[in-house]
C-alpha cells in the first residue's frame, strides 16, 4: 500500500479498468505474503466499496502490519536478551563446575596427605606404647631379681645371726673361753719376697679358743658384707627405679604428642570431608542447574529460530 492522499485519489477518480489493475495487484499480494486483510482489500476494490469503507480496511491493515512489525520486533528482543542471559547463564555455571572440580582435586590430595599422616602417627603411637611396655617389662624383671636376691641375703643373714648365737651359746655353755671372738686375724704380711707368699699356717698356740674365736668374727665379717650388698643393692634399685620412671616419662611425653597430633589431624581431616562433602554438592547442584540451561537453550533455540531465517523477510515484506 501507499500513502492515503495518492491511494484515495486513485480510487476515488479510477475507471473499472484500473480497479481491475488494482485488484489484480492486490490480490498478487495477498497470495505471495498470505495476507488475509489484502485479499478482504481487493475483494473490496474489485466490487467497488464505498470509499470510507475501503480506507477504513486501509487503516486497519496499517495498524495490523504495525502490530505485527512491533511483535516482530518484541520477540526478537526477546530472544536475544534470553538467548544472551543464557549464554552468560551457562558460561558461569561451566565456570563454577570447573572451579568446583579444582577445588576437589585440591582438597583430595591434602586428603590424601592427611591420612597418610595419620597412619604414620598411628604407626609410631605403636612403637610408643611398645616401648612403654618393654620398658616396664624390664623393670619389672628387674624388680622381681632384686627383691629375689634382697630375700636370699636377708635369710642369709638371718641365718648367719643364728649361728653365731649358736656358737656363742655353745661355747659358753660348755665353758669355752672366747678371749679372741671379736678378734680378726691380721692377713699374713709380706716383709721378704713380695713375690712369695708368707707362712700362712696358725700355730698350735691358743689353739681352740683362736679358733672359736676366729669363727665367729668370719661369720660377723660374712653377716656385714651380707648386709652392706643388701645396702648396696637397694641403692642401685632406687637409682634404676628413677631411671625407669624418667623414661618412662619422655616415652609418656612422646606418646601424649604423638596422640593429641593424630587427635588434630583427625579434626582436620572430619572438617575437610565436609568440605568435600559440601563443594560436591555445590557442583552437582551446578551441573543441575546446567543441565536446565541447557534444556532452556534447546527450547530458546527452537523459538528463536525464526529471527535468523524470517525477521528480515517478514520486515521487508511489510514495507510499503
Amino acid at each position: 500500500p501507499g500513502s492515503h492522499g495518492v491511494f484515495t485519489l486513485f480510487l476515488h477518480d479510477a475507471l473499472p479498468i484500473y480497479r481491475i489493475k488494482a485488484y489484480n495487484s492486490l490480490k498478487g499480494l495477498a497470495a505471495k505474503y498470505k495476507g488475509m486483510k489484502l485479499i478482504e482489500l481487493a475483494v473490496a476494490v474489485k466490487n467497488g466499496g464505498h470509499f470510507d469503507k475501503i480506507m477504513v480496511m486501509i487503516d486497519e491493515m496499517i495498524a495490523v502490519l504495525r502490530k505485527e512489525e512491533a511483535e516482530d520486533i518484541a520477540h526478537r528482543d526477546r530472544c536475544q536478551n534470553s538467548q544472551g542471559k543464557n549464554a552468560n547463564d551457562m558460561a558461569d555455571l561451566d565456570h563454577d563446575i570447573a572451579k568446583a572440580g579444582e577445588e576437589l582435586e585440591r582438597m583430595d590430595d591434602e586428603k590424601q596427605e592427611l591420612e597418610a599422616t595419620i597412619t604414620s602417627l598411628e604407626q609410631q603411637i605403636g612403637e610408643s606404647k611398645t616401648s612403654l611396655e618393654e620398658l616396664l617389662s624390664m623393670r619389672n624383671e628387674e624388680s622381681e631379681r632384686f627383691k629375689a636376691a634382697l630375700k636370699d641375703d636377708a635369710d642369709a643373714v638371718a641365718i648367719i645371726a643364728k649361728a653365731i648365737v649358736a656358737i656363742s651359746k655353745f661355747y659358753k655353755d660348755n665353758k669355752i673361753p672366747l678371749e679372741l671372738m671379736q678378734h680378726k686375724k691380721e692377713d699374713p704380711k709380706y716383709s721378704v719376697d713380695e713375690d712369695k707368699a708368707p707362712d700362712a699356717t696358725f700355730s698350735d698356740a691358743g689353739s681352740r679358743n683362736s679358733e672359736s674365736g676366729g669363727i665367729i668374727a668370719i661369720m660377723e665379717m660374712i653377716k656385714e658384707d651380707t648386709e652392706n650388698e643388701m645396702k648396696t643393692s637397694r641403692e642401685d634399685d632406687a637409682q634404676a627405679e628413677a631411671d625407669y620412671e624418667k623414661q618412662r616419662a619422655d616415652l609418656q611425653g612422646t606418646l601424649d604428642a604423638q596422640t593429641a597430633s593424630k587427635v588434630a589431624a583427625e579434626q582436620e581431616l572430619a572438617a575437610l570431608e565436609e568440605d568435600i562433602a559440601d563443594t560436591e554438592e555445590l557442583k552437582d547442584s551446578k551441573a543441575s542447574d546446567l543441565a536446565e540451561e541447557q534444556s532452556l537453550q534447546d527450547s530458546l533455540n527452537k523459538d528463536c529460530a525464526w529471527v535468523e531465517s524470517h525477521f528480515d523477510s517478514r520486515r521487508e515484506k511489510r514495507k510499503p
